[in-house]
């Protein structure tokens, strides 16, 4: 053992020394290894902080997510404070079973003007089931918590600090955040952030039900979240939670029959479903270490054909070659540590540009990045790099003679298997950079078919504002004279009106309209869920919720479809005569028409929204062109448009969110800077305690929609970039070694009369040779990798045959331009010269 730990430490000694004397081979390789495990290391981390790393509560082992699963839907859904009430109800698995809701960016108003928050509704206990502290105040966790309607809102020491300046009087103070105000009544700790996303800003406490409800009109809209019992498997919470749904189907069919339960893992609710982007991106980052690999060891090729003297005369004088074996792999491997080092300092820079970089949607790494975890696979990644980059050098190092060695001008089999082996890392590196090439460019062309795709109306010369309407002006949330709605005050109608009659007479103004939600606005899949009633179709038998369809509902002035562009198929659009005391009408899109009415026309039917007791049927009287609502690579969904003053005021409370907020399109041809900072003073006045945002051109507002998609190509075009730099330079670094070698064959062609262009042909058809065989093998990989991204793309294949044309073509092209140095510098060798020295 001893002897062991002395040999070790003599070829550590001796690595460094010999690393010590070759500064530019060293420097070159660091930073090579750098690039590669910094950026493998970068993307473990995330993995590692949002899929691997146990979530940081109490018994996190024990927690999971109960959810709905709906025949209409493969996927599990959302859940709302009815189910859970009725599922804690004759429940012997849960310890505790609490909701709470993905944060939600809604207005916050209270101090004479609004602000945008993000927002998370939940139970009491869900904080102290999870062990979260109040920093100031006291979080309750008693019955009396638990009744429908418990006041009060906690805020997170992150908003406390930026919003109230840290000041200690703000318990008490109450607040107008989302659709009602409380007191604040307790500071979290620092930190709290369940899903990932950033840390929300206020916390809205929720009760529940104290009988089991049929739940008909509620809004499901938030996750559940449980606490097994010690010794109680998912299995049996499984069965256990079946055989609760089951019985609560016989009691209220209309809410629960057809739907099943699911139990999962809590972690994997929570991020599973991203699973499949952050692994795709560890898999393009292991490319790029590969390449990486495969350029130090062509370094340590030419490196060890430098010491082959040196090499051949040990074995000569007796040296083990077993010894000098591990010499060299101790040396390979201290190189990649110290790549290692520089590395773990590039992945920590990383973690923070993707968490800068990435959608706020996107979970992210929040806790530390260089955890035990990360330390290991950074340690383990960087011995098996120097292994992988080390070992065939080093072989072929120890097989060299001490006869080979002494031939100054001699060609044997040994330099041709060589020059094979530098050949073939190459051939690799350029196999592996078009894959990721092709990876890049079906994204990069998916995107640009995504922005080439017709939203559905005009976007151009339209300006867009949104505006949440916020505080007991606008409405009055669970009156305690009618607890189960929530009223729409008239000022929200009239701030409608009043913003359309000022527009019009704004200068530079050429129409003016309102819709709850523009379409493809930043959070349109939220906006969905918020105003997606079900409905009826009038003469047809009532359906349960979980056949009952729900189609996206819009309340439009009567100038939106103009405006925007948008055709009418048949029928007619909403008028001004459209009022609240009028027939109720609606108009419906063309998926809508073709989905609930295929065979018949639905102009002259009535439908009937549930979402408040007071609504009325409505008869159809259009039907317009489909518009993209939520992102531009999806089909245009059912969606319905009722004029804005023919909504109901007495509302269920989960309908709330979209009667708040209006989207304020105008169009013109004046100078959009100036018309936005009119819009912002207009609104000012109109609104002052409302939260206005999004003043911006409807373009940019489709532009942004494609987020997604911008993202994965910059991030795949990111690695792409370095690893077509890293075989760019593996390519020059093998022609120059080779026309280094060549000098006397070239000079001697030039004496026999080559002519300049016929040595640079020579040159470079060599390197042509190799990027062909990497392209064709390169193409074979990419027809076994790119399946894996076909979740992602959109109007193209995954073996799109254009995007292989243009990448073989760039990969050509660059192969060129890396070996032109390398043959202008074959031309340039005089004859003489080489004469001489052979």
């Amino acid at each position: 053992m001893t002897h062991a730990i002395d040999a070790l430490g003599l070829d550590l000694r001796y690595a460094a020394r010999g690393l010590r004397n070759t500064p530019g081979f060293t420097l070159t390789a660091v930073l090579t290894l750098a690039i590669g495990i910094g950026a493998t290391t970068a993307v473990f981390s995330v993995i590692n902080g949002v899929l691997l790393r146990p979530l940081p509560y109490p018994h996190a082992d024990r927690l999971v997510s109960v959810s709905n699963v709906f025949p209409r839907d493969a996927n599990f859904g959302l859940v709302s404070g009815t189910d859970v009430a009725n599922w804690r109800a004759d429940n012997h698995v849960f310890d505790r079973l609490e909701f709470v809701s993905h944060p939600d960016i809604v207005a916050m108003s209270g101090a004479g003007y609004g602000e945008r928050v993000a927002v998370q509704h939940m139970t009491w206990r869900l904080l102290t089931m999870l062990g979260i502290k109040s920093f100031m105040g006291a979080i309750p966790d008693d019955d009396l918590s638990e009744q429908r309607g418990s006041p009060g809102v906690l805020i997170s020491y992150e908003f406390w600090k930026r919003h109230f300046g840290a000041d200690p009087k703000v318990l008490g103070q109450t607040i107008f955040v989302d659709t009602g105000s409380g007191p604040v009544v307790a500071v979290l700790q620092p930190g709290f952030d369940l899903f990932g996303t950033g840390v929300p800003d206020v916390f809205v406490i929720h009760g529940l039900p104290d009988t089991v409800d049929s739940g008909i009109n509620d809004v499901r809209w938030e996750e559940a979240v449980g606490r097994l019992k010690p010794g109680v498997s998912i299995q049996q919470a499984q069965a256990a939670m079946k055989v609760r749904q089951a019985h609560l189907a016989q009691m209220f069919p209309e809410t629960y029959k057809d739907v099943g339960v699911r139990v999962d893992p809590f972690q994997k609710r929570l991020f599973g479903n991203w699973a499949g982007i952050y692994y795709t991106l560890f898999g393009v980052v292991a490319f790029v270490l590969l390449i990486a690999c495969a350029n130090v060891a062509n370094l340590l090729l030419v490196r060890g054909d430098a010491r082959r003297k040196e090499v051949g005369v040990r074995v000569a004088l007796g040296a083990n070659r077993g010894s000098l074996i591990r010499q060299l792999l101790t040396e390979s491997v201290l190189l990649s540590l110290i790549g290692g080092l520089f590395g773990l300092l590039l992945a920590f820079l990383g973690v923070k540009l993707f968490n800068f970089w990435a959608p706020a949607w996107y979970p992210r790494e929040t806790g530390s990045i260089l955890d035990l975890r990360v330390l290991l696979f950074t340690f383990g990644t960087c011995v098996l790099t120097g292994i992988a980059f080390g070992l065939v050098p080093a072989y072929r190092a120890v097989r060299t003679s001490l006869t080979e060695c002494l031939q100054e001008g001699g060609r044997s089999t040994a330099t041709i298997s060589r020059h094979r082996t530098r050949n073939t890392l190459v051939v690799t590196e350029i196999a592996l950079a078009f894959v990721l090439l092709i990876f890049t460019g079906l994204m990069i062309n998916t995107l640009t078919r995504i922005l080439r795709t017709s939203p559905g109306f005009a976007s151009e010369h339209l300006l867009t504002a949104q505006v949440r309407l916020t505080g007991d002006k606008y409405i009055h949330a669970s009156p305690p004279t009618d607890p189960d709605f929530n009223l729409i005050l008239p000022p929200v109608e009239k701030f409608c009106d009043r913003i359309l009659d000022r527009f019009r007479t704004t200068p530079g103004v050429e129409a003016v309209a309102l819709i709850d939600w523009l379409p493809l606005l930043d959070g349109a899949g939220d906006s969905a869920q918020y105003a997606s009633p079900g409905f009826t179709i009038v003469g047809q038998s009532a359906s349960t919720v979980a056949e009952k369809p729900a189609v996206f509902r819009e309340g439009v002035s009567a100038d939106y479809f103009s405006m925007m562009r948008i055709p009418i198929v048949r029928g007619r659009g909403v008028s001004e005569q459209d009022t609240v005391g009028n027939a109720w009408v609606v108009v419906i899109n063309q998926a809508m028409a073709k989905r609930y009415w295929p065979n018949q026309d639905p102009i002259g039917q009535e439908i009937k929204f549930d979402d408040s007791p007071e609504e009325k049927p409505r008869q159809i009287v259009g039907i317009v062109q489909d518009v993209k609502q939520v992102f531009l690579s999806e089909p245009a969904a059912p969606e319905a448009f009722v004029p804005y003053q023919q909504l109901s005021s007495r509302i269920y409370p989960g309908w709330t969110e979209a009667r708040v907020h209006k989207s304020i399109i105008i169009r013109t041809h004046a100078d959009p800077k100036a018309l936005m900072r009119s819009m912002q003073r207009i609104l000012a006045e109109l609104a002052p305690e409302s939260a206005i945002f999004g003043i911006t051109t409807v373009e940019r507002t489709v532009s942004e929609s494609a987020t997604p998609w911008r993202f994965l190509s910059e991030v795949l075009e990111l690695f792409a970039g370095i690893a077509l730099l890293l075989a760019v330079v593996g390519i020059y670094g093998v022609i120059s070694y080779s026309v280094g070698e060549r000098r006397h064959e070239l000079g001697l062609r030039m004496a026999m009369g080559a002519q300049r262009k016929q040595v640079m042909g020579l040159v470079m058809r060599q390197a042509m040779v190799l990027s062909l065989v990497g392209v064709l093998i390169g193409v074979a990989g990419s027809f076994v990798a790119t399946p894996l991204l076909a979740k992602f793309l959109y109007g193209v294949k995954p073996h799109d045959l254009l995007t292989l044309v243009l990448v073989s073509s760039l990969l050509m092209a660059v192969t060129l331009m890396a070996s032109y140095v390398p043959a202008r510098h074959a031309t340039k060798i005089h004859p003489m010269q080489a004469l001489r020295h052979e």
